[in-house]
């Protein structure tokens, strides 16, 4: 069975590196297995749909030969990096716009992180289940400093920083303000992404706030008020 699927990805891996349709003869031929063994495979692909036919021309009189190509997986990072660029207006509207999605991101995630009376421990359990990873994390007099990384957003936030901020405060605004209750407080987020090498390291502090609503200075930094 691992033999199987090993051939199966080596299959799918040359098909994701050619620039066109590729047969079963010369795909048996570059991976030298025999082209029933081939077929087979992608078969199971095309099923799995993975993969999908084309016809190519004729290499002497006869039916065409069949190509195979490898499906394209859809890029969600290229559909919100085109969707940030849209976002109109000075870098701070931008922000505050994204800060509304990224609330109603975190809305419709029904996040659900480990009850706790801490917000750091809070909101890292929260961006842990989005694929985040947490580097360093402080606690001082109640204003928590966290540094996240392995953002989903990175390649996003080369070139739209600004939406990026909006997205990750409003999505962690959310989080603390669904359980102000539990944390016995209310927070303001600050936060500061910084990509690096397609990473992107994530500068966040929050601060507990008596009260009062959060948006976005020229400079990033959240104010209340």
């Amino acid at each position: 069975m691992a033999r199987r699927v090993k051939q199966r990805e080596r299959i799918l891996g040359l098909l994701r590196e050619s620039p066109g349709p590729v047969d079963a003869h010369h795909l048996a031929a570059t991976l030298d297995l025999h082209v029933t063994t081939v077929r087979f495979h992608l078969t199971g692909l095309e099923e799995e749909g993975l993969v999908r036919t084309r016809q190519l021309p004729a290499e002497r009189v006869g039916r065409p030969r069949l190509g195979y190509v490898a499906v394209k997986e859809p890029s969600y990072t290229d559909l919100v990096a085109l969707l940030a660029a849209r976002i109109g207006g000075t870098p701070t509207e931008r922000e505050n716009k994204a800060f509304e999605v990224g609330s109603d991101w975190a809305g419709m995630l029904a996040l659900a992180p480990a009850p706790t009376v801490d917000a750091g421990t809070l909101v890292i359990d929260a961006l842990q289940q989005l694929g985040f990873e947490t580097q360093t994390a402080t606690n001082a007099f109640g204003t928590h400093s966290l540094t996240l990384c392995t953002c989903p957003l990175a390649e996003i936030a080369r070139t739209n920083p600004e939406v990026v901020r909006g997205i990750q405060r409003g999505l962690i605004q959310r989080v603390l303000d669904d359980h102000a209750d539990l944390l016995r407080s209310r927070y303001a987020v600050d936060v500061r992404p910084d990509p690096q090498d397609g990473n992107c390291l994530v500068q966040l502090v929050l601060r507990p706030e008596k009260g009062g609503t959060t948006s976005a200075r020229d400079d990033g930094r959240v104010v209340t008020g």
